[in-house]
């Protein structure tokens, strides 16, 4: 227990006679559907940081300073960081031998009764490979 008389432990309550949790699939990559709530903030913020950087601040050099500040400051960093942030986005982070196995099936569920650690022996309980 803590101060507010809460319990310690991180884990997701019971499901007491709810409508079962909806069913979690395996995503590819960052393209894969529905989109986590910070993918959404960071190409938010990295099309705010263009409009900023190409409207606003560029603009706001002197005028022998233009072509350096669009070519050489914000553009090749810009498109450096654009190129970066798709590749990062369109790679899968598995393990080569989950990435064998089919991706269509829901995700399964973890048991703690049944195991300690997701990772046991080199074995992932959740996508049944070993790893």
């Amino acid at each position: 227990m803590n101060i507010c008389n809460k319990p310690s432990n991180k884990t997701a309550p019971e499901n007491l006679g709810e409508a079962d949790p909806k069913v979690q699939r395996a995503r590819r990559n960052g393209w894969s559907w529905p989109l986590h709530p910070f993918q959404i903030t960071t190409w938010l913020l990295y099309l705010f940081f263009a409009l900023v950087g190409f409207g606003i601040l560029v603009p706001l050099l002197p005028l022998h300073w233009l072509p350096a500040g669009y070519i050489v400051s914000f553009g090749v960093c810009f498109i450096y960081h654009l190129v970066v942030h798709l590749t990062a986005v369109s790679i899968d982070p598995a393990d080569a031998k989950v990435r064998e196995k089919n991706y269509l099936g829901p995700l399964a569920t973890f048991n703690r009764n049944q195991h300690a650690h997701v990772i046991e022996n080199h074995h992932c309980h959740v996508c049944d490979v070993n790893v």
